[in-house]
């Protein structure tokens, strides 16, 4: 039986030496992430096939609520963007969601047993049922973004919080259960505005830095989230799609971050600390893209 472009791109991934940044990873995560702009279809489609991938068949667990929940929300997500009445964001399209839940995997599919023991590694060590939560933030956490950029802390965040919740409370018949989920998702998805992420590296950078479960899950989401455009192909149209959503409404930030001075300005900014990200030699390639701008 024929596995789907999906399965193949992270089983390609899997089975990549992870020697040395500029061979075979790299040219894994880049081949993984051409597949979302060629992708035809929805996000539930999408989605769909990404749960079929052994990966998510392996976290998978009797009564588990979380497929269902993801791919419901995928759906109105594809709804939302049907009814918007023009073109979805540049950047923080349908694709970018699509891209982040495949970092999402990609990551998690990494062996970190493997990686040095450190005082915290009890507290990156994701069950099954933490995966597919950090899944459902991937899925939501820019779900009605329209392309702007905040103008007071998480305002964007909280808003695709306040969507998720509603959909949460629609579709689920268990109050407990909702408001347990509600808990664990906001801290997640309130960690990807950009402006938060110097104060999540402290939490494990400092010398008396001792970080939670949460805090390790919300490092995993950020992650995910930068890691295509960390990537030296990727991630350079990637800064191209983020000018073009923000030149209506900011131009001189449009033009910034599509430049070589500012893709640099957010490499250098950005790290990957996670044994996950270490795994996939995501701090080497951050260093290659950096190296091969200032070339």
């Amino acid at each position: 039986m024929l596995q789907s472009p999906i399965s193949d791109a992270l089983a390609q991934l899997r089975n990549s030496d992870h020697i040395e940044f500029s061979g075979k990873p790299l040219d894994a995560l880049e081949n993984l992430f051409n597949l979302s702009p060629s992708f035809i279809g929805g996000f539930r489609e999408f989605l769909e096939e990404l749960l079929r991938s052994g990966f998510w068949k392996s976290q998978d667990y009797p009564s588990n609520p979380y497929p269902t929940l993801c791919l419901g929300l995928a759906s109105l997500i594809d709804s939302h963007a049907g009814s918007i009445g023009g073109p979805e964001p540049a950047y923080h399209s349908r694709k970018h969601f699509q891209d982040v839940c495949l970092a999402l995997t990609a990551l998690l599919d990494q062996p970190i047993k493997s990686v040095q023991q450190s005082d915290f590694h009890d507290s990156w060590e994701v069950s099954g049922e933490e995966a597919w939560v950090l899944l459902f933030c991937a899925v939501a956490h820019d779900y009605g973004h329209d392309g702007s950029i905040n103008k007071t802390p998480f305002q964007l965040e909280k808003s695709s919080i306040e969507k998720t919740r509603a959909f949460l409370r629609g579709s689920c018949s268990e109050p407990n259960f909702t408001k347990t989920l509600e808990a664990k998702i906001e801290s997640i998805i309130l960690a990807t505005d950009p402006s938060f992420f110097n104060t999540l590296l402290a939490k494990f950078t400092e010398p008396s830095a001792k970080p939670a479960k949460a805090d390790c899950m919300s490092m995993l989401l950020v992650e995910a989230d930068l890691l295509a455009s960390a990537l030296p192909k990727r991630g350079k149209a990637l800064g191209k799609l983020l000018g073009q959503e923000w030149e209506s409404s900011n131009p001189k930030a449009a033009a910034a971050v599509a430049s070589d001075q500012g893709r640099l300005k957010f490499l250098e900014y950005i790290r990957f600390i996670s044994p996950y990200a270490i795994m996939l030699k995501m701090e080497d390639i951050r260093h290659q893209s950096i190296e091969e701008l200032k070339g």
